[in-house]
């Protein structure tokens, strides 16, 4: 009876061990958490310096100074980087949040200056891992390229590809040829346009034969500037037989009598390639070869335009100006 006693004794207790370790369990243990990756301080740096670099930070702009202070066993510096005023310390930081995104990392930002200068902290598992201070100083400036886009617009153009043009928050212009379609579609434009004049007409209503009479002539000019307008950019192609037949001084001449200058189509660069591939490799020549110089006017096809939008958009942010296109 004594040794069946101590048995129930022994159960009991045992089950009360298990209980007791059970709940200290619950309290100090959560099944469903997982271990998160240490990111190393390499690791942080390369993507802050990434980030830097697609702001157009140069490395003579870029310090590294010993910390006086013990801020972290593994932090060995603090950063200070100056930055042009032109650039959005705000818009930087963003920028760095979404190079880095992990859950054991975690970015604090401390705004030391209304909209400018701030330090910034980079913690991994909650070990600081960076520190820099990030400030503005107007005598310094970032070299830049500067251009200009023609967009040409054909009848292969629908709704749904306008509405595309109409998302991107670029400057550039449109073009097109004397057409039906652009007769129809040049007033949903909400932007200036320019009108080419060169071998692609063939629509009757606007094309211009030297086999016809002085009297056809005219009048389709005058059905060209009433479609489109005086105040539009007429371009002539320069390269055309339009441009080197026996009528194009009648053209000029019928034109400049309405207060109409048909401006050169020739100092105009053409940006076109046969990939993808290529024409990326050379928008991206003209981005560092035109560095400090005269910028360009390029003429470019709606599919290409949208495959070098976000080069585009890579550019400004590094500094790069594009403007509207101008004839004077």
């Amino acid at each position: 009876m004594l040794k069946k006693r101590k048995i129930i004794y022994a159960l009991i207790s045992f089950s009360l061990l298990l209980i007791i370790g059970n709940i200290i369990l619950e309290k100090y243990y959560d099944g469903d958490a997982v271990i998160v990756q240490e990111i190393s301080r390499d690791e942080i740096e390369e993507k802050f310096l990434t980030a830097l670099d697609n702001y157009g930070i140069i490395q003579e702009w870029v310090t590294r100074s010993t910390s006086k202070k013990n801020l972290s066993d593994s932090l060995e510096y603090i950063y200070k980087i100056k930055f042009p005023s032109e650039i959005s310390i705000a818009s930087f930081i963003k920028d760095v949040n979404a190079n880095i995104v992990d859950q054991s990392v975690e970015i604090e930002s401390i705004e030391q200056r209304n909209l400018s200068n701030s330090e910034i902290k980079i913690y991994s598992n909650k070990i600081l891992k960076l520190v820099a201070k990030l400030i503005h100083n107007r005598k310094i400036k970032r070299e830049y390229a500067e251009y200009r886009f023609i967009v040409k617009i054909d009848d292969q153009i629908n709704d749904e590809m306008f509405n595309e043009l109409s998302k991107l928050y670029l400057n550039y212009a449109i073009a097109f040829i004397p057409s039906e379609f652009s007769s129809e579609v040049h007033e949903k434009l909400e932007r200036d346009y320019i009108v080419l004049l060169n071998d692609e007409i063939d629509d009757s209503q606007f094309i211009l034969d030297e086999d016809y009479s002085k009297q056809r002539l005219v009048n389709v000019i005058k059905e060209i500037i009433i479609t489109y307008g005086r105040k539009t950019i007429y371009l002539i192609d320069e390269t055309s037989i339009l441009y080197n037949s026996k009528i194009y001084s009648l053209i000029k001449e019928e034109f400049e009598k309405r207060g109409i200058k048909i401006l050169s189509f020739n100092f105009i660069t053409q940006l076109k390639a046969e990939s993808e591939k290529q024409l990326h490799s050379l928008f991206q020549f003209y981005t560092t070869s035109l560095k400090g110089k005269k910028g360009k006017t390029f003429f470019i096809s709606y599919n290409d335009f949208l495959l070098l939008t976000p080069l585009i958009k890579k550019q400004l942010k590094m500094g790069d100006k594009v403007l509207l296109p101008k004839f004077n």
